[in-house]
């Protein structure tokens, strides 16, 4: 057992920030999580998180993935001075998300599977993927018709060219079918650990059209954007901003009103 104290880590924030579709929920702020072909139970009580690791795979593996060289009180600090009251809002809200470094062929797969899907249906479709091969599979055991009959539609041909193409080298997935501005604004993201990149998927639109005159100054940030990105893309879905909005909906004066 391994035990780290970080008021900004928190494991149901990034458990819900569409970032990782292969943690599950074991009870209340208690996680499986399955990366690097290893399985992690964590744990959390207010800022304490236990890991049930040794020390040794703690830093050799669990440090690197939580991105705990990273001061994340700089990237809360650059949002509350910001001027951006959207964003200030987000990132109150946000604290505690951090972007996991995350095996770059998983992440791959998993966001060109995220296409025009939500995450529940995301996990289900890797669930059935791992269940046909008894793991996650490697780059080449995905063959042509390997994954016929799992519910991935168009995507499996995607999964197929990515396999044919891909190497632990590459910088830019656009060359892969199926693979579009956000999808490998993604994996840079998530499995290159390029913070300065910025997702934009119709969560982040809309809050764009909303809240930042149709576009989010990421030049700002630079360096650091995709953490922006993060806070606002998980305060933007959350049930308080709904709330808030129908709030604000419902308060404003209706069209045609005397």
């Amino acid at each position: 057992m391994h035990t780290i104290q970080n008021e900004y880590l928190s494991l149901k924030k990034i458990a819900s920030s569409g970032q990782c579709f292969r943690w599950r929920r074991l009870g209340n702020d208690k996680y499986e999580i399955l990366a690097f072909g290893r399985m992690l139970i964590a744990e959390q009580a207010g800022n304490i998180i236990m890991l049930d690791c040794s020390e040794e795979e703690f830093y050799t593996l669990w440090h690197e993935y939580f991105d705990l060289d990273c001061d994340y009180s700089q990237y809360h600090r650059a949002a509350e001075e910001s001027g951006l009251e959207f964003l200030k809002q987000a990132s109150e809200y946000s604290r505690g998300i951090r972007i996991l470094r995350q095996e770059l062929w998983e992440t791959l797969v998993s966001f060109i599977i995220s296409q025009n899907n939500n995450i529940p249906r995301i996990c289900l479709c890797l669930e059935r993927i791992i269940a046909r091969f008894g793991h996650f599979p490697a780059q080449g055991e995905i063959t042509e018709d390997s994954l016929e009959g799992l519910g991935l539609g168009y995507r499996d041909g995607y999964l197929y060219d990515a396999a044919r193409q891909f190497s632990p080298d590459m910088q830019d997935f656009s060359l892969i079918c199926g693979v579009g501005p956000k999808v490998n604004s993604c994996v840079r993201l998530f499995g290159l650990s390029k913070k300065d990149e910025f997702p934009r998927d119709v969560w982040i639109k809309r809050l764009e059209t909303e809240h930042f005159g149709g576009r989010f100054p990421e030049e700002r940030f630079a360096g650091f954007a995709g953490v922006m990105q993060q806070f606002l893309y998980y305060y933007g879905r959350s049930e308080n901003y709904i709330k808030h909005l129908n709030s604000s909906s419902n308060n404003s004066p209706r069209s045609g009103s005397p």
